[in-house]
């Protein structure tokens, strides 16, 4: 299966940024692209506030020909989250809403956070998500160990001054669960903060199959492989050794 990363500068309208994913993604079909974390707002509050019930009716402006994932901010029963999607054609499933919330950035005085994580399908593989700051939580990654996910995804706004912790966590990450790991993150100066990109796609035996560094607006792609992961879990085997203390 073949994985692409958008990695993008976050502009200060939605409509703008969605016209960037139409504009660096319309001569592919029936792809996968992986997005940044809040890639329609960024992490300015009141812009947030502004969006978060429309975000249903800006992700329909996404093209129907691939398939779309990332983050946004939604609201339900009152709480605004920042959650996790997949466009699928026509279809917009949100599968998980951020449970970490990012404290230097004051995430957690303006979003609540989510409880529950979700495994789901993607064209045969078993998939895992995260946001961001989740990276840092070894124990939600594990949980999805547990259930034998093939690849993790991982939309982020990362910052440029920890990107150097970023790239050995994501790869850890990869290397103690037996998994891919896709991550995405920004680059550029959006609402004053400076990201890091650095997006990249790891193997299970902690291989950079694609990476970028801080370019804006880029694709950076790669396959993965279920042979890959069953044969390193055979010669590896950490979950029939696994102690849960």
């Amino acid at each position: 299966m073949k994985i692409n990363l958008l990695q993008i500068k976050v502009e200060e309208l939605p409509e703008l940024n969605i016209e960037k994913v139409h504009n660096l993604t319309k001569d592919y079909k029936n792809e996968i692209f992986i997005l940044p974390e809040l890639f329609t707002t960024g992490f300015n509050y009141d812009h947030v506030k502004k969006h978060v019930n429309n975000h249903p009716e800006i992700l329909n402006n996404l093209p129907e020909e691939n398939v779309y994932i990332g983050s946004v901010t939604r609201s339900v029963n009152g709480k605004i989250y920042n959650s996790f999607f997949i466009k699928d054609g026509s279809k917009i499933d949100f599968i998980y809403n951020k449970i970490h919330l990012f404290p230097l950035m004051d995430e957690d005085l303006h979003f609540s956070g989510g409880t529950d994580i979700t495994a789901f399908e993607l064209r045969d593989y078993k998939c895992g998500c995260a946001i961001c700051f989740d990276l840092r939580f070894p124990e939600l990654f594990r949980k999805y160990f547990l259930q034998n996910v093939d690849i993790i995804i991982i939309p982020m706004q990362w910052p440029d001054s920890r990107v150097s912790q970023m790239i050995p966590l994501a790869t850890a990450r990869a290397i103690e669960n037996q998994c891919y790991v896709a991550v995405c993150n920004a680059a550029g100066k959006i609402w004053n903060t400076d990201f890091g990109g650095h997006s990249m796609i790891i193997s299970p035996l902690g291989e950079i199959l694609a990476a970028g560094k801080s370019e804006v607006d880029k694709i950076f792609s790669a396959n993965i492989e279920k042979n890959v992961i069953n044969n390193f879990r055979a010669a590896m085997p950490i979950s029939k050794c696994l102690k849960m203390l």
